[in-house]
């Protein structure tokens, strides 16, 4: 019992920081104690930093995903043994806005990250290894360039002029070159990491998922396996919430989420449901009680995601003659 309260006790006695990042320096701010620090965002600052936090007890840290301006800390902190939580902005302007504070400056931030963390106690993670944040960087610029390309090719419909149009077809067929070379490079990676040859091979083998889709379910649902039904719907995006208030039942909706995640659900949607009898009943009961069939078709990628974490956390591939129990 004695030890249960120290550590409580302990736990207590931890503070809290939060980071702002940038890409010259890092503003940082403690809670309870109110201290503030500045150091640049390289070697010497992170080691500055690392004793600094040491010597106020910080037992939990928090800074925003900014790009690659956070990974080189977020490494650091974690092997110097520092819980590390990397939270969306969005939620912490979100946060902000509630607390009153409207100014924005790195400072202000630092401390509402402080604050954020103490209140609400984010999920710490190590950062994605080597391989993973190679791979989510090629994802995204693929993900980039199928839009780029789209916006192209949507101009191209619309010019009149030969000289304008032989200019986008040329950039049309570049960039056709480029999502090649992203796609190869992409399948490369994966093809070299055992872990995730076998994730590609689990979520490939359900229907309606093809190598895009399973590259970017690996780079940016690493969560995979790891969560309930709900939660992992509701990383996504595609956990319809309720809408309700007094007399009023307002219509379900998702929101938020990670966008890629469930564009490439939606996407992949119809060709899951003509796979599976299940989904496509499931499709179809929903069409014929009067819902939008883009609201049948994103619970049918709502299916599918919870049939991927399941599959991923059981380690097995999908049998049709098996049914999950998502």
């Amino acid at each position: 019992m004695q030890g249960k309260e120290s550590s409580k006790q302990k736990a207590d006695a931890e503070s809290t920081a939060g980071i702002d990042v940038c890409k010259s320096w890092l503003d940082v701010h403690v809670v309870p104690q109110g201290h503030s620090i500045r150091v640049s965002n390289d070697a010497r600052g992170h080691d500055k930093l690392t004793r600094w936090l040491g010597q106020r007890e910080v037992g939990l840290v928090v800074m925003e995903a900014t790009g690659k301006w956070h990974r080189n800390v977020h490494g650091v902190l974690h092997r110097a043994g520092f819980r590390v939580a990397v939270v969306n902005p969005r939620r912490t302007r979100l946060f902000a806005e509630v607390l009153g504070e409207l100014a924005k400056t790195d400072k202000v931030d630092a401390r509402i990250l402080a604050l954020f963390g103490a209140s609400l106690s984010p999920p710490a993670r190590p950062p994605a290894p080597e391989t993973m944040q190679a791979l989510q960087e090629l994802v995204t610029a693929r993900d980039t360039a199928v839009r780029e390309q789209t916006r192209l090719q949507n101009q191209l419909a619309a010019a009149m002029l030969d000289f304008v149009r032989r200019q986008l077809r040329n950039r049309i067929d570049r960039m056709e070159k480029d999502i090649a070379q992203l796609t190869a490079e992409m399948q490369r990676l994966i093809r070299a990491d055992e872990v995730m040859v076998r994730r590609y091979a689990i979520l490939c083998s359900l229907p309606g998922v093809a190598a895009i889709t399973a590259a970017t379910l690996i780079a940016k649902m690493d969560e995979l396996g790891s969560c309930s039904a709900k939660q992992i719907a509701a990383l996504a995006g595609l956990a319809p919430f309720d809408d309700q208030s007094g007399d009023r039942d307002g219509q379900k909706a998702i929101r938020a989420g990670r966008g890629a995640v469930r564009r490439a659900l939606y996407l992949c949607a119809p060709a899951a449901r003509r796979g599976n009898a299940a989904w496509n009943g499931l499709f179809d009961r929903l069409v014929a009680r009067g819902k939008p069939k883009k609201l049948a078709r994103t619970a049918v990628a709502r299916k599918l995601l919870i049939a991927a974490n399941t599959l991923i956390a059981e380690d097995r591939l999908w049998q049709p003659q098996s049914p999950l129990h998502a």
